[in-house]
């Protein structure tokens, strides 16, 4: 005998419901792997100063203590990465971790990033939410504080 099993359902429930609150000059974007995507307006040719919502699903039990860690050896491995900072504060509502890292890119000299995450228990799995705000280091020094606040408003609805 044979079973079917049928996404979402109680095996395999949907994602969590996700929104970000947009400042005026930014529009929503489409990106690989991500299931939220928007980035503020910038010229043609310009890095376009970005936040990008990915879920990525593990077993039961998986906790937000191991994703931070995960999420840290990834930053850590990066060549030429400097840390600027890391702690825990609220995300999606919850207890989250948030790190933010800068490191040389060839296309663009220098990239910022900062990571939230929050682990949300969903039935038989834990979903991982990654908010990820991503500049140049020269766009990083007048508009990170607006980056920051686009993750901040992070919600699960």
């Amino acid at each position: 005998m044979s079973s079917h099993l049928t996404f979402p359902s109680d095996a395999a429930p949907a994602f969590p419901a996700l929104s970000l609150e947009l400042p005026d000059d930014w529009a929503p974007f489409s990106t690989t792997g991500a299931v939220l995507g928007a980035g503020r307006h910038s010229e043609h040719g310009e890095f376009r100063p970005n936040v990008v919502v990915a879920v990525s699903r593990y077993a039961a039990g998986y906790t937000l203590e191991q994703a931070s860690a995960d999420v840290a050896a990834l930053v850590e491995a990066i060549d030429g990465v400097v840390e600027l900072g890391r702690d825990n504060l609220p995300v999606l509502g919850q207890e989250g971790f948030r790190i933010e890292f800068s490191y040389p890119d060839p296309r663009v000299g220098t990239l910022m990033q900062g990571v939230r995450i929050a682990a949300i228990a969903n039935g038989p799995v834990v979903d991982v939410v990654q908010i990820t705000a991503t500049a140049t280091g020269e766009q990083a020094t007048t508009l990170w504080d607006e980056l920051r606040e686009v993750q901040a408003s992070a919600t699960a609805v």
